[in-house]
């Protein structure tokens, strides 16, 4: 149980380090990419999954249609997104990254990368490994584990 409790602590502790908005608008000013958080959050987003949808922006970000929509004006703004008409339904409009979003993507990915290079420095090949190995592990059972509770919500129960 003890070791429950300091594991809960660390990934709170690496959780909100790494959303705190200073510190990813400072990861990604080092490669001269000046966004606001949610800015960054969207550019990654496309960038990692390609073209959305704004109503699947929202779901993946947590937010609301609207917050979509300024987010994106900015971006459209700053010239790092545009729209265009989604194949499968002509209704839809998708949301992309220009040539000049591609490349802002690709500075956040080597600020990621040069981060993770940062803060792994002095560690072994093996202790690299085995941390991507049981990272993996931790996902898979985070997302199984997540699945049982949303199917679990989804369950009608007996009053």
């Amino acid at each position: 149980m003890e070791q429950n409790t300091a594991l809960i602590e660390v990934l709170n502790g690496i959780l909100a380090q790494w959303t705190a908005p200073d510190f990813t608008t400072a990861v990604a000013a080092r490669e001269g990419v000046a966004l606001d958080p949610a800015a960054l959050t969207l550019l990654t987003i496309l960038n990692n999954s390609g073209a959305q949808r704004p109503s699947a922006l929202a779901e993946r970000m947590v937010t609301g249609a609207s917050n979509i929509s300024k987010i994106t004006a900015r971006l459209q703004q700053a010239g790092l997104v545009g729209r265009s008409g989604d194949p499968l339904d002509s209704r839809a409009s998708l949301i992309l990254l220009t040539e000049a979003g591609q490349r802002a993507g690709e500075a956040l990915q080597h600020a990621g990368n040069s981060l993770i290079d940062e803060l792994l420095e002095g560690w072994s090949a093996e202790d690299r490994s085995d941390l991507v190995r049981l990272m993996a592990r931790f996902e898979i059972e985070s997302n199984r584990v997540a699945a049982t509770l949303r199917d679990t919500q989804d369950t009608p129960t007996d009053p």
